[in-house]
């Protein structure tokens, strides 16, 4: 059966609509200007004017009303502002080419030949291969949204897109030496407090840049014995003013403990300079005095005060690594950006045993796919890849053969990720041991016995004695019913296995 796709017929009334809905987007808004300041989808005190405006005086006037009322439409499907206005800058870019492509500039005479013909230019511009691909995916938004714009329908000419959309890109993923010169660098006490409590929290919790400069003061909150750090995301619910927040558990101990007092220092720092701050300015984690720094004099404190940007943050930790003489393991001159920070922890984690769930709750995403298809490079880690490989293959080593829990300690594993493991809150006891990864669980109790992330605890022996005698009783008892039988047949076998590997592991 076809199926019928109701296109947009963009009627006067609803065009209406959409023009009381851009009007509303800020105080100053009006349809017909250039310039819109969107005043009411800046979403912290982090963000510039410049943020949250649309632009539109270098669209062509055959063709503004149309990219305005796409960005409106885009804006009502919830896309972020950061989207239109990366969608706007990209129609920029195509516009300059349409206009000198074709005399008759009307958007339904664009085809494939001409989506083509684009392609080559973009290739003759040698952009990065990243940017083409999102120039490509807006043209692609755009002529799919816009299509029925005057009661014209036309095919999308971007809708397969000639470049790989599944590239990962491993210079996001600052290599180890750097790391450890740059975890270094930013425990200096000379580095200014806001930066270097934006570095640790970049660094151990995989998050944005727009995420950590958009915390509010009070984000740091005492709970059950240990801290709770409450970090807000827009990127995961349309872009909108208000954000998902995550509650991030961290315990005073290690380097959690610095990150702790770095936080409570900066807290005390922003605190003091909030009757200094505009009212549009307050309540920001990452408010700052200016510092000047000269080389022959001591550094002294401004009365000018700001709030942390993400474009202060990038442009500060370039210039500390061009100070410091950050190089990379050839001798060159390296300069980190804030957005590999989350490439590093996503990666880490993943190497360090933290499955694909536990990280989405750690940074905000819905599912796997963005943390596999773009963040994990476990392709840097061979080691972690050989690991992984034995434990799929069952050889011996691998972790499903030699992990028995006994007298509250899990066998021959680390301590740090034994810690780990019993205090992770997907951990859950079951009968007979514990389950390392209780979530997505669809299985009855009896196929944790089976199961790779079943751990059993060596001090429920006689237990695992029992349920053999029982179920070779039941194995007898039901020898006239196949199905019965054999399911008591398996039982017996999963807890001889089980009691094996105790008493292998165990008893000397």
């Amino acid at each position: 059966m076809n199926s019928a796709v109701v296109a947009e017929t963009f009627s006067n009334d609803k065009k209406s609509e959409y023009i009381r809905f851009a009007e509303k987007l800020g105080a100053d808004v009006c349809f017909t200007s250039d310039k819109w300041i969107c005043d009411t989808l800046r979403r912290s005190p982090a963000e510039k004017t410049g943020i949250y405006t649309l632009y539109f005086g270098r669209i062509p006037a055959l063709h503004k009303d149309t990219v305005k009322y796409f960005a409106i439409i885009s804006l009502v499907q919830n896309k972020s502002i950061a989207t239109v206005k990366t969608y706007i800058g990209d129609l920029i870019r195509f516009f300059d080419f349409w206009t000198g492509y074709k005399e008759d500039n009307a958007l339904c005479t664009c085809n494939e030949f001409a989506a083509a013909d684009f392609y080559q230019h973009l290739e003759s511009r040698e952009l990065a291969e990243a940017t083409n691909i999102g120039i490509w995916s807006s043209m692609s938004t755009f002529f799919k949204t816009m299509n029925g714009w005057d009661n014209k329908h036309f095919k999308n000419p971007f809708s397969i897109s000639p470049y790989c959309r599944q590239r990962k890109y491993y210079e996001k993923y600052i290599p180890e030496d750097v790391v450890n010169q740059l975890d270094h660098i930013f425990k200096k006490d000379e580095i200014d407090l806001y930066l270097r409590c934006v570095y640790w929290i970049l660094r151990l919790i995989p998050s944005r840049i727009s995420e950590v400069v958009g915390m509010p003061i009070e984000c740091l909150k005492r709970f059950d014995g240990k801290y709770v750090l409450f970090i807000p995301t827009w990127k995961q619910n349309g872009g909108w003013r208000r954000p998902i927040t995550r509650s991030i558990h961290l315990e005073e101990k290690g380097i959690a403990a610095y990150l702790i007092r770095l936080i409570k220092e900066q807290q005390e720092a922003a605190r003091q300079l909030q009757e200094y701050m505009p009212d549009n300015k307050q309540g920001a984690l990452f408010t700052y005095r200016q510092r000047n720094l000269f080389r022959r004099e001591k550094p002294y404190y401004t009365r000018l005060c700001f709030v942390a940007t993400r474009d202060t943050v990038r442009t500060r930790f370039q210039v500390i690594c061009t100070r410091y003489g950050v190089r990379d393991q050839n001798g060159n001159p390296y300069k980190v950006t804030t957005h590999q920070f989350r490439h590093n922890g996503i990666t880490d984690r993943l190497a360090a045993g933290f499955t694909a769930a536990q990280i989405a709750d750690m940074t905000g995403y819905h599912g796997d796919a963005m943390i596999y298809n773009a963040y994990a490079h476990l392709d840097l880690k061979p080691e972690t890849i050989i690991e992984k490989q034995k434990f799929v293959s069952g050889k011996p080593g691998s972790h499903d053969e030699r992990y028995i829990l006994f007298g509250g300690r899990i066998l021959n594993m680390n301590e740090q990720l034994e810690k780990r493991l019993l205090k992770n809150l997907r951990a859950h006891r079951v009968r007979g041991g514990i389950c390392s990864d209780i979530t997505g669980c669809k299985s009855d109790m009896w196929n944790c016995l089976e199961c790779k992330f079943f751990v059993p605890d060596a001090e429920q022996r006689d237990y695992y004695i029992e349920q053999i005698a029982l179920w070779k009783a039941k194995q007898e008892k039901f020898r006239e019913f196949p199905l019965i039988r054999e399911n008591a047949e398996r039982n017996v076998k999963l807890f001889e296995c089980v009691l094996k590997k105790i008493d292998k592991d165990v008893i000397p």
